[in-house]
């Protein structure tokens, strides 16, 4: 029965799951994956002693290289050059480069749209017409087409619902013999018990010192590659510790951070959240002011947003590490990092922007006295 629903697909269920734009600079070889090598001797002996499972969970900051060890791994499995075990894969037969580019028939994915705040449940099981009959769900149990196993990633696994992580719960639970299911995140924390516990946990790190300044100029690299029209500054090491320290080692972040006049946007936030009681109309006339130099698209500013309480994040966490090494604690700050805290995830959940900024600022001057009453 399953070989019959197998030997048929649809070119509509394909162009939901595959073909789709994937930001992160391109691996020629495992040993241009900067400052993971453990990570990489683990997966050379599970692959070689037959022991990567069905399912991995790649957890980490974003722009560390997930997404990139990822298409790597697919890379290495589906090339028709080499073995699995070789760990080399050509990158220049048929399928290395449809993987690359996202057409290989037995690679599979999906991603949170930019418009969207979670990942849609008709990319996981098909439309409300053909449910269970599409999507990524669907796909992933169907005989490969080209190669001897399929791959299936699933981008932005944060951003499931509900509904959308039982129905890839139920997956995992009944995994394809011949297929592998990668989902990428940043944290463990923010997936279900049940998922984790049925997925491979591979841990990314951001490298510190100068493996982390080179993954940032890679970043860079990688965004110059495709923005030849604009001219980046050259950055000192110091420069890129400063924006890779910003971003808490969200390599996203510091590149934009980077790109963008991280540091012009960071001493005028700081000056403003320093004060005793912070102006609120201040602080939105700062944060609107440069989202609006940002880009007028929603996706743009949501990303921008982020990294603006990242800078919050930093500031307060500076400062509570001041008050404790001079024995010194101020409730307020505490009150007004976790205010920041809560703010920043709730940014991709938000659908208006500026009633989040208006809440925020407003907040932070009832830090003060912990009056939580305005808290929105």
């Amino acid at each position: 029965m399953a070989a019959k629903k197998a030997s048929t697909t649809s070119p509509k269920a394909a162009k939901t799951t595959r073909a789709i734009a994937v930001d992160a600079p391109p691996l020629k070889s495992w040993s241009d994956l900067i400052g993971h090598d453990s990570l990489i001797t683990g997966l050379t002996a599970a692959i070689r002693q037959g022991r990567l499972g069905g399912s991995l969970l790649f957890v980490g900051p974003n722009g560390v290289g997930k997404t990139s060890a990822a298409i790597l791994l697919t890379q290495t499995l589906l090339c028709e050059r080499s073995t699995a075990r070789d760990m080399a894969p050509c990158g220049e037969c048929p399928s290395c480069v449809q993987v690359r580019v996202g057409t290989h028939p037995d690679f599979i994915q999906v991603r949170k749209p930019d418009d969207k705040t979670l990942i849609p449940l008709e990319l996981l099981i098909g439309p409300v017409d053909a449910r269970l009959q599409e999507g990524f769900c669907h796909d992933v149990h169907l005989r490969p087409m080209q190669a001897q196993r399929k791959v299936a990633i699933l981008h932005d696994a944060d951003f499931l619902n509900e509904e959308g992580a039982n129905c890839l719960l139920k997956t995992l639970e009944e995994p394809p013999a011949n297929a592998l299911i990668i989902l990428i995140g940043s944290s463990e924390q923010r997936q279900l018990p049940t998922i984790r516990s049925r997925c491979q946990v591979l841990r990314f790190q951001t490298p510190p010192g100068e493996a982390g300044r080179a993954l940032l100029r890679k970043q860079l690299d990688h965004y110059q590659s495709q923005h030849e029209d604009e001219s980046l500054p050259t950055m000192s090491d110091d420069a890129l510790d400063a924006a890779i320290e910003l971003s808490a080692g969200d390599m996203h972040v510091a590149a934009r951070l980077a790109r963008g006049g991280g540091e012009q946007i960071r001493e005028a936030l700081w000056n403003q959240l320093a004060a005793p009681v912070p102006d609120p109309t201040a602080i939105v006339r700062l944060i609107n002011g440069h989202l609006d130099s940002i880009s007028k698209d929603v996706p743009k500013r949501r990303a921008a947003l982020r990294d603006v309480f990242s800078i919050a994040v930093q500031h307060y966490r500076r400062q509570l590490r001041s008050d404790a090494s001079s024995g010194k604690y101020d409730p307020a700050t505490h009150r007004r990092l976790d205010r920041t805290l809560r703010t920043f995830r709730e940014i991709d959940r938000s659908a208006n922007l500026g009633t989040l900024v208006d809440c925020y600022a407003s907040d932070l001057t009832l830090a003060a006295t912990g009056d939580r009453g305005a808290i929105c």
